[in-house]
């Protein structure tokens, strides 16, 4: 950017002239024009380098909680929260078999039996631990067909209160080398025992990364408390997912109190880093940390400015309500991007202020020639008139392209200015980087709008109607049947089922926003994946998809979840950008989530994720969902829920896929009632017929 030192040519043409014509009087006059003129240049140099600065701080103290950022954090939020909300329906689940007291003659003592030592050993206490040891054979098979399918949990255990105790797997060493010994003592049985709900504890670490956490839920046989079932989990999945790159935020996870239960395993730089520089973030004695510690603390997503001696730092948060932890990403101010509208006020602001000390300057200027005009004539008079004619008109066109730029108009040519250019080249780079976002943007959305669908006029709904396929296609040795609700919401939810070759695709996506915004980005994405010459392969097709979304539609986000059936072979390859995991469930009434949540396209520069494949097996239910089924609210505001959605497919599993359909539709209607929903409802059942494979 030009220096301010560049106007010295202005006060120069003005002190040989009037020392010229007026000698010693007019050099005075020229030496006082000359300060004045430089110290009103500097304060508008001045504000426009500081410009940047004042604006982001603005949008930054003002900014919704609907921004991306705090999007991100949702997002993560959510993911991680499924993770321990589906170990915790898995460890109640055992805690339900123990509590029913199951008896199986075939299965008369399970494996991993431990008995923890009593004082009492008495024939009748033998008697009724043996009765004990042979009602849990059941929950035993229980956990060890949980421990086979979630790979996270490292143990599984139910423990009774009169000191029976069986694990899977039952080889473990630890207990092992330290039984006999009574569970019963130890903080998670005691604080599950006496709250009577699933306590979590805390991590443990290893080295400066966390290991494991136990969940622990209380059983309850004859309405008395019998025991509990115990769940050793890996916190691996979570630890390396928020080591791997999201943008420019860094995550990381406190508990209520402010202690840091997880952060990546590469330290942050600048200010980031003095804010988690402390495992415990309650020791600092910074009050904007303290209260950025208030507001995780509440249970609520949103964002909190701390600003510390390196710089401002904006964090984006979400909690994690199954164990009462709370996800923030943090981010340095500056990579902060700033709305349209305060660069409109701000650069209102700008001109006012460099118009004001502008004419201030001229006026001191114009007093004192006034002065001087009396003693040194009509020729000096002209002269002085004259330039000051020429500075007002350069002035007048700064002035004029600050109007401009104040009204979102950056394109600005300041071409014949002399004297003033530097302060009008000054404004031309200026205008060059305020443009960059809200140009780009609007760039990118006409080139839609120019290529579009021409049915612009349709209502939301009509459009969303558009997006769905009205005919679904017929696979040999399945059956695929699916619901479809619009609401009046701006958002759009919506799937795609499609032959390709010998394989059929699945698709089902979500775009937040505006409603037109929403549309374009809808229409596009649909017609992208199917156009798409890498739609075989669902990894490369996200990536391509992903591309196209930062190229024409920066800022935008898509959440989506792609997949290509065999009917051949019998698999699932899929890739999931953001949207909701789903799940199948098997003839045996057994859940099965499907992982690799990951973040929505569009919120990274490149998006490379390997797809996931999985077999399928016969009267296999998949089960594809959008948050409209499972955030829906009733009159009372509760939640329909992903539990009340997976005992409904449970219940209905042997029949059809269009009569789960319609059973699944009749009780969220039932649910709902009149209650109008802002989400729309998008399910999709695909069923393998029993004799497929």
């Amino acid at each position: 950017m030009p220096s301010i030192d560049d106007l010295d040519g202005l006060g120069k043409k003005i002190l040989v002239l009037l020392l010229a014509l007026a000698l010693i009087p007019m050099a005075s006059i020229g030496l006082i024009s000359m300060m004045e003129m430089n110290r009103a240049h500097q304060q508008v140099q001045d504000e426009i380098t500081n410009l940047s600065t004042t604006l982001n701080r603005s949008a930054l103290n003002v900014a919704s909680t609907d921004a991306d950022q705090v999007q991100l954090a949702v997002a993560l939020a959510n993911q991680y929260n499924e993770f321990f909300k589906r170990i915790e329906a898995e460890n109640q689940i055992v805690a339900d078999y123990a509590g029913g007291n199951y008896q199986d003659a075939n299965c008369p003592q399970p494996p991993g039996v431990w008995i923890a030592p009593l004082g009492n050993s008495s024939e009748s206490v033998a008697q009724e631990r043996s009765e004990t040891i042979r009602s849990l054979c059941v929950p035993a098979r229980i956990m060890e067909g949980i421990v086979e399918q979630e790979r996270a949990i490292q143990q599984s255990y139910v423990g009774t209160d009169d000191g029976v105790l069986i694990t899977w797997p039952y080889g473990n060493e630890t207990l092992s080398k330290t039984a006999p010994f009574d569970y019963r003592g130890q903080q998670n049985y005691v604080i599950a025992k006496s709250k009577k709900k699933t306590v979590w504890s805390e991590p443990s670490t290893a080295g400066n990364s966390p290991v494991n956490v136990t969940c622990t839920t209380p059983i309850f046989r004859d309405g008395e408390f019998f025991g509990i079932a115990g769940m050793e989990v890996s916190l691996t999945p979570i630890y390396n997912d928020i080591s791997s790159p999201h943008g420019r935020g860094y995550p990381f996870i406190i508990d209520n109190s402010g202690k840091i239960v997880m952060q990546p395993a590469s330290r942050p730089k600048g200010a980031v880093n003095d804010l988690l520089a402390s495992d415990d973030l309650s020791e600092e004695n910074d009050t904007e940390i303290q209260g950025l510690i208030e507001e995780m603390s509440q249970g609520k997503s949103g964002f909190s400015i701390v600003g510390l001696p390196e710089g401002d730092i904006y964090v984006a948060f979400s909690p994690l309500p199954a164990v009462g932890w709370t996800l923030g990403v943090a981010y340095p101010a500056e990579d902060m991007s700033l709305p349209a509208q305060f660069i409109d006020s701000g650069i209102k602001k700008v001109a006012e202020s460099a118009t004001s000390g502008l004419n201030s300057a001229f006026s001191m200027t114009g007093m004192l020639f006034l002065l001087m005009f009396l003693l040194t004539g009509l020729i000096v008079a002209a002269i002085t008139l004259r330039l000051n004619r020429r500075l007002d008109g350069q002035m007048d066109a700064i002035v004029d392209a600050m109007a401009k730029m104040s009204r979102g108009n950056f394109d600005i040519q300041l071409r014949s200015l002399d004297e003033l250019s530097p302060i009008g080249d000054a404004l031309i780079v200026l205008s060059r980087d305020l443009r960059s976002s809200a140009i780009r943007l609007q760039d990118k959305f006409e080139k839609l709008r120019s290529e579009g669908t021409g049915k612009s006029r349709l209502s939301i709904e009509e459009v969303k109607r558009e997006l769905v396929p009205e005919h679904l296609p017929v696979v040999d040795g399945y059956q695929v049947h699916a619901l479809y609700q619009p609401s009046e919401g701006s958002g759009f939810d919506f799937y795609d089922i499609f032959a390709m070759e010998d394989k059929i695709a699945l698709s089902m996506s979500g775009v937040d926003g505006d409603g037109t915004r929403a549309a374009m980005l809808a229409v596009m994405a649909k017609a992208l994946i199917k156009a798409s010459s890498k739609k075989t392969d669902p990894g490369l097709a996200m990536y391509d998809l992903n591309a196209n979304i930062n190229e024409h539609a920066k800022g935008a986000h898509l959440k989506c979840f792609y997949g290509l059936l065999d009917p051949q072979e019998h698999t699932l390859e899929y890739v999931n950008a953001g949207f909701s995991l789903p799940f199948i469930v098997d003839s045996g009434g057994m859940v099965d989530t499907l992982g690799g949540g990951g973040i929505a396209l569009g919120m990274l520069d490149k998006m490379d994720q390997r797809p996931t494949r999985i077999p399928l097996q016969p009267e296999d239910v998949l089960v594809l969902f959008s948050d409209g089924v499972i955030e829906a609210l009733n009159e009372k505001g509760e939640r329909f829920g992903i539990e009340r959605l997976i005992n409904l497919v449970k219940k209905h599993r042997d029949l059809s896929a269009s009569d789960i359909v319609a059973a699944v539709g009749a009780d969220f209607r039932s649910f709902v009632g009149e209650q109008v929903q802002d989400l729309d409802l998008a399910l999709v059942i695909v069923k393998q017929k029993p004799d497929a494979a």
